[in-house]
């Protein structure tokens, strides 16, 4: 078994599949039905959108499932203000779980318990159009929330510009391959920083993944003895993970001599955002640094690994970096697949 071979398996181990988690869905279902059917809150239109639309999804290592649902409602930003559905969309499901809904700057959250822990959550993010008659007209994301007035506003956004900007990467039944190595790529290193921070201090998915959307190149040759190319996800998430080390710039020192960095990265200028929406603005200097220093030792680690030549020494420095979910082999086990191997006759009777 290759190196190879043992990355797919990490990936199916780790990959988030919404379609079977049916009770998710069936609670979403749920909460759209309340809303719908209330005469308090405007009609409106509903949009897949974070990680489940843009098929990246990661299992949490904390096993709270979430799902993110956009709800367009056909209202104009300038006849309402932005906490007055948020605020309906609370009263209407403050009561429907034991932990109640909870209003967020960017949406209102509903968590669900299961044997007697929090077992995921929904967040419904609110929208306004600029011309409700025309619904291709600017959206509006409703940001903010009571404790914090000066920060209330309607946020230009662009939800779904933003999905097809992510799943247009190698778009095509003919960049199926690629694509894929693309997703599982940003699915280890979402791994990797699921497994390195929390809270503030974890840098934001949207942000790996739109790096990885700009920077990402697939790593890949062709084998002539099988006529098929073969992919090499270590050489690629190696690659990725020095793109993002390159993009953190020097931003002073501390009394104690300790080098600070920063990263900005901003939402795609072809996109209806606010201008200059940085990803990581929220992370401080800190955090950012943090972030850096981390990046350094995965790069060091996966140099490590591709130096490394014994295939189970490789799997060790690679559950050293992912966890217990990236596996290690039997040493006997590779070595039995060894003597069982049969290598290719360069006879094809093609000179």
């Amino acid at each position: 078994m290759s190196l190879q071979k043992h990355f797919i398996k990490f990936n199916e181990t780790i990959k988030m599949d919404y379609d079977v988690k049916s009770e998710l869905k069936e609670k979403r279902d749920i909460l759209l039905r309340i809303l719908k059917n209330s005469h308090d809150i405007p009609p409106f239109h509903t949009i897949n959108q974070g990680s489940y639309s843009m098929h990246l999804g990661v299992e949490p290592l904390d096993k709270e499932y979430d799902i993110d649902v956009g709800l367009r409602f056909e209202v104009n930003k300038c006849d309402v203000e932005p906490m007055d559905i948020k605020n309906k969309i609370f009263e209407l499901l403050k009561n429907h779980t034991e932990y109640g809904a909870k209003i967020k700057k960017p949406c209102v959250t509903v968590t669900y318990k299961k044997d007697g822990e929090a077992a995921y959550h929904i967040d419904l993010v609110t929208y306004s159009y600029e011309d409700k008659e025309d619904t291709s007209s600017q959206l509006y994301l409703a940001r903010g929330k009571e404790s914090k007035p000066a920060e209330i506003c309607w946020e230009k956004s662009d939800p779904v510009g933003l999905v097809n900007y992510v799943n247009n990467k190698y778009k095509g039944e003919n960049k199926k391959e690629d694509r894929e190595q693309f997703r599982r790529v940003v699915r280890y290193i979402k791994r990797w920083k699921n497994k390195k921070f929390s809270g503030n201090a974890e840098p934001p998915s949207i942000g790996i993944t739109l790096i990885a959307v700009d920077k990402f190149n697939v790593s890949k040759k062709y084998d002539v003895t099988e006529c098929v190319y073969k992919y090499d996800d270590l050489e690629a998430l190696l690659s990725f993970a020095k793109d993002i080390q390159q993009l953190f710039i020097y931003d002073g020192i501390t009394e104690k001599g300790r080098i600070l960095y920063k990263i900005q990265y901003n939402l795609p200028s072809s996109l209806n955002f606010e201008a200059n929406s940085n990803i990581f603005k929220k992370m401080t200097t800190n955090y950012m640094t943090n972030f850096k220093e981390e990046i350094d030792k995965l790069v060091t680690k996966l140099e490590e690994v591709k130096k490394e030549t014994d295939e189970v020494e490789q799997c060790k420095k690679l559950n050293e970096i992912f966890g217990d979910d990236f596996k290690v082999p039997e040493k006997k086990d590779i070595a039995k697949r060894q003597m069982n191997y049969i290598p290719p006759t360069s006879s094809s009777g093609v000179f």
